[in-house]
């Protein structure tokens, strides 16, 4: 028989039971985090309307056509050739910001030839300003949160004409800028596709309800439309970073 006396028991390990108290903590703060994280992003979220219509009651598209829509986006894998939002691939275009840009130019000369029936460039500087803050408070001034947006008619024809445009883009090759036609949008899904780019489009520009800033933090920076980066903007991102740090750190 051995003695019992001989046998080495292992020495209890502080250091061990201290990062395990750390682990747990560390995965309940984490967890807790993400759940406020979570909340945060839907209470912040852009609200869809039911439908954008025009002064007459004319139905540009609906909430139906946007969900189709990202279907369609989803579908032909846009997001591995441009982006939304500043998130995807960067091989070609944000779709946010350069429909946004599009959005804005179309209606910006709708407005000068309503109004002065002549092209924007041609046009003396004052009015030029004066268009161009009219524009700004068109878009600035759109109602996401209501049911039914009903937009002012030279933004209707810019999105008309921006929507044709893209839904043809979509569907024709682009040497020039790497783009093949996506087989898997069929002409009507081409369409609610441009619908739900365009309504991303619109929220980076459409300023939330009591603020002077979008539902994206005015971004992407375009100062066609006063889009700049906010307060809360620069704060988050170097808080991002403190945290990401100090967490390499510990």
């Amino acid at each position: 028989m051995s003695d019992s006396s001989s046998i080495v028991r292992p020495v209890a390990d502080p250091v061990s039971t201290v990062l395990k108290w750390i682990l747990l903590a560390t995965g309940l703060l984490t967890a807790a985090l993400l759940i406020w994280t979570t909340q945060a992003t839907y209470k912040g979220a852009p609200p869809q309307p039911e439908k954008f219509v025009s002064a007459d009651g004319s139905i540009l598209m609906t909430g139906a056509d946007i969900v189709s829509g990202k279907g369609g986006f989803q579908k032909a894998d846009l997001m591995d050739y441009g982006s939304l939002y500043g998130m995807g691939s960067y091989y070609g275009e944000d779709y946010t910001a350069s429909i946004m840009k599009r959005l804005a130019l179309a209606t910006r000369d709708n407005i000068a030839s309503a109004d002065d029936g002549a092209a924007f460039a041609y046009l003396p500087k004052e009015r030029q300003d004066a268009i161009t803050a009219k524009m700004r408070d068109d878009l600035h001034h759109l109602d996401l949160t209501a049911s039914t947006v009903t937009l002012p008619g030279e933004l209707v024809a810019a999105i008309v004409s921006v929507r044709k445009a893209t839904a043809d883009g979509l569907l024709h090759p682009n040497r020039k800028a790497g783009w093949t036609a996506a087989q898997s949008l069929s002409p009507a899904l081409a369409v609610k596709t441009a619908d739900f780019l365009i309504y991303s489009a619109l929220t980076t520009v459409a300023w939330r309800p009591g603020t002077n800033y979008s539902w994206t933090q005015n971004w992407p920076y375009e100062p066609l439309v006063e889009n700049a980066p906010t307060g809360e903007t620069f704060i988050w991102t170097w808080a991002s970073f403190g945290f990401v740090f100090l967490a390499f750190g510990a």
